[in-house]
């Protein structure tokens, strides 16, 4: 009983743990306004040219743009 536990346990975390692991980042805030308004952008509609827009309607940072830790 303890044991099976213990393994479902251990296989939740290891799903849990995949599916955070491999979401991409949300697009910061820098990308998605104006210069205006202190981003980086000359017109509203060049935020596709840094971010993509997902499946769940939410803009994500493309991989070229994200920055090396």
């Amino acid at each position: 009983m303890i044991v099976t536990t213990s393994v479902m346990f251990l296989v939740q975390t290891l799903i849990v743990g995949g599916i955070i692991w491999t979401t991409p980042e949300d697009c910061p805030r820098k990308y998605m306004v104006t210069k205006d308004n202190g981003g980086v952008l000359e017109i509203p509609a060049d935020i596709m040219r840094y971010c993509e827009l997902d499946y769940g309607a939410k803009w994500k940072l493309r991989n070229k743009y994200k920055e090396k830790k």
